[in-house]
């Protein structure tokens, strides 16, 4: 037994590291249970595929040598881009190890949506989304040094601010038409309104996908501090610092 499981284990764990390198700075595998199950089916099926190697090893004698030699002169033919091999027979050739990793891939860029859309569900205006999008970003800045991902964090900066420029302009112009008018808001200006709002909120997950992408589960409580900062009408209602943690909670929030 031990023939069998030694070789699964040691390729599990290879692709192990290989999946961490892999989503580095992509998203968390470990993000949501969907995302697990995903990662363990792929780390289950490369030990299957290790074991069924042990297996077929001692019958590689008896392989023709016509075959053999076919199948050498196979890798030498001219590949597709990569975003082109995912054929249905190449997903078949590797015992749906493609087509999990394929499910993974976008189960860990939905949990970072997810998460994001969750997060920013308790900020209801404008203001509320500025304020907390600027300390974001110099949130962001002073854990991200790097000149590339400086001018990322920047640049997505400047769009939120944009939108949320825009969600103002309308907000403020249908406020003004209705205080002349001395009415209510019409559905179609109400539409637009939340449209406006919408957009913005959409530019602000992208930078909040860039923390939860490169960023780590312990930092969560300390961008849950920025969001009640922004969201309370006196700032010095919350935290100014998050509540200090103990030298080993880290590991456990890992």
């Amino acid at each position: 037994m031990a023939v069998y499981v030694l070789p699964a284990g040691v390729s599990a764990g290879i692709a192990w590291v290989g999946l961490v390198r892999e989503f580095s700075g992509k998203g968390r595998l470990l993000g949501s249970w969907a995302s697990s199950s995903l990662m363990l089916l792929v780390l289950a099926l490369m030990g299957v595929v290790a074991a069924g190697a042990v297996v077929l090893l001692p019958h590689a004698a008896s392989i023709p040598p016509v075959v053999a030699g076919a199948a050498t002169g196979a890798t030498a033919l001219p590949r597709r881009r990569q975003d082109e091999t995912a054929q249905p027979y190449v997903k078949f050739m590797t015992l749906g190890i493609a087509l999990v990793r394929e499910r993974l891939v976008q189960r860990v860029h939905l949990d970072a949506c997810s998460w994001s859309d969750r997060f920013l569900q308790g900020i209801e205006t404008s203001a509320q989304l500025r304020v907390f999008v600027h300390d974001l970003k110099l949130y962001l800045l002073e854990r991200h040094p790097l000149t590339a991902e400086t001018k990322t964090i920047c640049a997505i900066y400047t769009d939120v601010q944009t939108a949320i420029d825009v969600a103002l302009d309308v907000q403020t112009r249908i406020d003004e038409a209705c205080r002349q008018a001395g009415r209510e808001a019409t559905g179609d200006e109400l539409v637009a309104r939340r449209q406006a709002f919408g957009t913005a909120l959409a530019q602000c997950g992208h930078l909040l996908r860039f923390a939860y992408v490169h960023g780590r589960r312990s930092e969560n409580e300390e961008l849950r501090v920025l969001r009640a900062k922004a969201m309370s009408d006196d700032a010095f209602h919350s935290p100014a610092v998050p509540s200090q943690r103990r030298w080993f909670d880290r590991w456990l929030t890992r």
